[in-house]
């Protein structure tokens, strides 16, 4: 029976190998959008970078991915039902929702910046106590929009933030699901990346806790290893103002939560402000 399994995903494999490669540049979709090049591709879709000929501008298409069948368009229009129903600065607006072939489509605002994660892995940036905050606080304000619409993101890290002149935009809406949902069993089972557990259903609590860990990356920018000096943890590490420490302890859950939601957050990230260092 192991060795069926074992060959049935190796054949899965193989086949998304095939059916999954990226589409060329300059490949036109649905007679409207022209590929300019590939900006990532995930779990269940790929994402290029397109000019829409009728328009001009450039957009950001979502492809559903064939090997995964019908769970990958299923997760596109469950992505398209949430961005719908967000109008935010600081997220992208849903401009078109299609299907083409066998493969379904959504189009997007295209935010031309880059990621938290190139400005700091591979710009190699550093951010300040106070920068950190500046941008976690300007992240709040599309969460907290999401949140009031009745959803959560459930992914908010640093490849889903851009910064364009020196604003945050919230991007990759894939994970996302109304407040008191549960996460799909199908993303349970085959999405290795999201940990467990993930049964309890889906509060704001959530996208607050990835904020802390958002935080987190952002102040290890700046942190430098004592040579042969072990790894420890954090709290060990990292040498911040006692009140942003406290705050990463509420956010992380080593204390009470946030029950005020953003709002509460937003609020107290104010007072911490006033006493970090810049």
């Amino acid at each position: 029976m192991g060795g069926s399994v074992e060959l049935r995903r190796s054949w899965q494999r193989l086949l998304g190998l095939w059916t999954d490669r990226p589409r060329r540049e300059g490949t036109t979709i649905a007679d409207r959008y022209t590929i300019q090049e590939l900006l990532g591709m995930g779990s269940y879709g790929l994402t290029y970078l397109c000019i829409d000929v009728r328009t001009g501008r450039e957009v950001a298409l979502k492809e559903s991915k064939p090997s995964k069948g019908r769970l990958s368009a299923h997760l596109l229009e469950r992505e398209a039902d949430v961005m719908k129903r967000l109008h935010h600065p600081a997220i992208p607006d849903l401009l078109d929702m299609f299907t083409s072939g066998r493969r379904s489509y959504i189009v997007t605002e295209y935010v031309r910046g880059q990621t938290l994660e190139e400005c700091i892995f591979e710009q190699g940036l550093q951010y300040t106590e106070r920068e950190c905050l500046e941008l976690a606080g300007q992240l709040l304000a599309p969460v907290a929009h999401v949140h009031e619409q009745g959803y959560i993101h459930g992914d908010v890290r640093i490849p889903n933030v851009i910064l364009r002149e020196g604003m945050v935009h919230l991007i990759d809406f894939g994970l996302a699901r109304r407040l008191g949902e549960p996460l799909l069993p199908e993303l349970k089972r085959r999405m290795r990346e999201v940990p467990e557990p993930e049964d309890e259903p889906a509060t704001p609590d959530h996208d607050l806790q990835d904020i802390g860990h958002f935080l987190l990356f952002m102040l290890y920018s700046a942190y430098e290893p004592e040579k042969g000096r072990e790894p420890a943890s954090w709290q060990e590490e990292l040498d911040l103002t006692p009140e942003l420490h406290h705050m990463l302890d509420r956010l992380l859950g080593l204390r009470p939560s946030y029950k005020g939601g953003a709002t509460e957050l937003l609020a107290e990230m104010g007072y911490v402000l006033q006493k970090v260092r810049s």
